[in-house]
């Protein structure tokens, strides 16, 4: 039986319990019913426009109710989204609008000029406004979303299962940003894979603070909707104790995170959690969790299950460490969601046996469907599966495997540092300086050197009322790694450059 498709989900809790509480966003509450009436005036409002089944729909929004109900009016249209960062600069949105070919671009009053100036001289982009601007500042080419007409007697065309649904772009830090192309298809597997293991239901609250740009924040709207949730919805972490406090107040089961939310949380007094009573799951992905950071939380928070988990635009989620065995493990993220076969390769494409290390490899219905308008690029990751919607993709994930096959995450192929001959793992070195206490997080990378090829440097950022040294630093390293993995440079900085995904960027 085919997993039921995201499109659909605001439309069946309506019918189900449309007066149910479906979102909470800037101090507003929405019912099922009343998203789904506005998905259906977004969807209208860009069939009027002209948007044809797979035309390609621009949304550059920050966290909102109409971030949500935009994304859903693309697909009740039979349109493509194509997720833009709320940031984004007049030149990455011109991009993604040019190489999508998309016909609408969906936009805020706050980002109408960014707006104006990536639709410049780009011929037939239609721009649509989700907040109230004044008319008379309008150009012709731009409308109002508040002046659509409810969509009375409005009939959605038919979804194909497999048309694209979605494109996600890369952050292009090694070429020109890549349109990770997903169908309805794809997605759906996703949501009732995710699902399935975080063991979800109609009376979960998940707090998403991650922005909906990205598959990780995606995901968190779309497995609460698939069970007919409540999702809270925030512009980012924001400070700690205001977190906690949202937690608390609302009920929240499950947030999704990365390692500097983790951070925040461990260094936060055990007794600021003490409200947070149904708190069930706190998730780690987009970057590595280091496993002394998610021993700390799971001690901070021991009635929340700690799952660190794998993934990447290009087929969302890959695996999952169960909760019981974060003792144990954890420096894994486990092995394979539902429904996914997962296997390394060495360098010349032969599979490698449980003990070993090589690149993951993904097989599953939840692979992309390709690069937008990129067959090459496409044709160098992906491979066809066993079915006509299967396939099999190359992550580009250095990855080993203990006796029972549960993977531990190594480096990007892109990453690794390779210094005198050796190849060294950045994630290895982070790890161990994870487990000092003075630190709050840390990045390791490779600079250029002339005799070595490259040189190991390692930033760190000290945690807040701890002092650190390098001496101290190089004696903890000194005792756990090999000599020739040992940082040529050791430098403390206030913050370490993450991507708006929150994944360290090491280049």
């Amino acid at each position: 039986m085919s997993p039921r498709l995201a499109v659909d989900q605001l439309h069946r809790a309506a019918l189900e319990r449309g007066e149910a509480e479906a979102l909470v966003a800037d101090g507003a509450r929405f019912t099922y019913g009343e998203l789904a009436a506005e998905a259906d005036r977004v969807a209208a409002l860009l069939q009027s426009l002209g948007l044809a089944p797979g035309g390609r729909v621009v949304v550059v929004l920050a966290n909102s109710a109409a971030s949500v109900t935009t994304l859903f009016g693309v697909w009740r249209a039979g349109g493509c989204v194509v997720m833009g960062d709320a940031d984004s600069t007049p030149a990455n949105l011109r991009y993604r609008i040019a190489h999508s070919g998309a016909q609408v671009l969906v936009t805020s009053g706050a980002k109408l000029a960014v707006a104006r100036t990536a639709v410049d001289g780009l011929d037939g982009v239609a721009v649509v406004v989700t907040d109230d601007v004044a008319p008379s500042t309008l150009a012709a080419a731009e409308h109002l979303l508040g002046d659509a007409p409810p969509a009375a007697g409005w009939q959605a065309p038919e979804i194909h299962r497999h048309a694209p649904a979605a494109i996600i772009y890369t952050s292009g830090s090694t070429g020109a940003p890549k349109g990770v192309t997903h169908s309805h298809h794809s997605i759906a597997v996703v949501v009732e894979a995710v699902g399935r293991y975080l063991h979800h239901s109609a009376d979960d609250v998940v707090l998403c603070v991650l922005q909906l740009a990205f598959g990780y924040g995606l995901l968190q709207v779309l497995v609460t909707f698939d069970h007919g949730g409540r999702l809270v919805l925030r512009r980012g972490p924001g400070l700690p104790f205001d977190l906690v406090r949202t937690i608390a107040d609302e009920g929240v089961t499950g947030l999704a995170g990365v390692p500097t939310l983790f951070a925040m949380l461990r260094d936060l007094d055990p007794g600021s959690f003490a409200g947070c009573t149904r708190w069930r799951y706190l998730t780690c992905a987009a970057a590595a969790l280091p496993a002394a950071l998610a021993l700390q939380v799971a001690d901070a928070l021991p009635g929340t299950d700690v799952i660190p988990m794998h993934g990447q635009t290009e087929c969302f989620r890959t695996t999952y460490l169960p909760a019981d065995e974060l003792r144990a493990h954890p420096s894994s993220v486990g092995r394979g969601m539902p429904g996914v076969d997962l296997w390394l390769e060495d360098e010349r494409g032969n599979r490698l046996p449980n003990g070993s290390q090589g690149e993951l490899v993904v097989r599953g219905e939840n692979v992309m469907l390709g690069y937008w308008q990129d067959p090459e690029a496409t044709a160098r990751v992906v491979r066809p599966g066993r079915t006509a919607h299967e396939r099999v993709l190359r992550t580009g994930d250095l990855f080993r495997t203990d006796s029972d096959g549960r993977l531990y995450f190594v480096s990007r192929t892109d990453d690794i540092i390779k210094s005198r001959g050796e190849k060294i793992s950045p994630n290895e070195i982070e790890q161990v300086l994870s487990t000092l206490p003075g630190v709050f997080e840390c990045r390791v990378f490779g600079v250029p050197d002339d005799v070595q090829g490259q040189a190991v440097r390692a930033e760190i950022v000290v945690r807040d009322g701890h002092a650190l040294s390098e001496l101290e630093v190089r004696r903890a390293l000194k005792a756990a790694l090999e000599p020739y993995k040992m940082p040529r440079e050791i430098a403390f900085v206030d913050a370490v450059p993450k991507s708006t995904s929150g994944k360290v960027v090491r280049r």
